[in-house]
């Protein structure tokens, strides 16, 4: 696995999920994780697409399940120091002595421990430097109605450890669209994360290059 698209908290939206999956599939992305509040149907045709295409589902404590999954679970630990939950505390819980054994370890130039979760619905890289950690990236509001468009890509640098949350892909009743994601790559270390208000031109759309 050298790429890895980050998509959460779709909750009970749908109609736009297609179009970002073909998005995928045109970028030659072929695993996605999805992190926790999607409904387990708009995923299912990716897992019809063939046998590359891989799908690692995290559901929280009361699901929604995925049984058809190529991974599934609260937490799941992915090849190349990927380290996926819904909840920031719940990858405390289950990953906390890799995460100690990772920082107390010598530093040689390691690829980075990376941290993916969301719940937040704020898109976010935060470098885990305790007591001080880096908020390198976010995108927020004050108001939900002031959401804006956004896109940065951000390298990863060896012997570090990295919070990623690609916020939420969603249009529910009563919400503002806050259509995000994130792609990882894992060689060279970098992630796109990508804020839409919609998904006009998605079809076209190109990462930002890595400067």
């Amino acid at each position: 696995m050298s790429r890895l698209a980050l998509v959460a908290d779709t909750h009970s939206y749908q109609e736009g999920l297609p179009r970002l999956l073909a998005f995928f599939v045109r970028l030659g992305i072929t695993h996605l994780a999805c992190l926790g509040d999607c409904l387990p149907e708009p995923f299912e045709p990716w897992l019809r697409l063939g046998p590359q295409y891989r799908l690692y589902w995290i559901y929280d404590v009361y699901g929604p399940l995925l049984p058809g999954a190529t991974q599934s679970g609260l937490a799941l630990e992915l090849p190349g120091s990927v380290f996926l939950a819904h909840t920031r505390a719940t990858l405390w819980n289950y990953f906390k002595d890799r995460l100690h054994a990772y920082k107390q370890g010598e530093e040689r130039g390691r690829p980075p421990l990376i941290l993916c979760h969301g719940h937040t619905h704020v898109p976010s890289v935060t470098q885990f430097t305790p007591p001080a950690s880096r908020l390198l990236y976010t995108n927020d509001a004050l108001r939900p109605q002031d959401f804006k468009a956004r896109q940065a890509c951000l390298p990863l640098s060896p012997d570090s450890i990295y919070l990623i949350v690609p916020g939420a892909f969603t249009l529910e009743e009563g919400r503002y669209p806050t259509f995000s994601f994130a792609v990882l790559d894992l060689a060279p270390p970098r992630v796109a994360m990508v804020s839409l208000t919609d998904l006009a031109g998605l079809d076209s759309r190109e990462l930002v290059p890595l400067h």
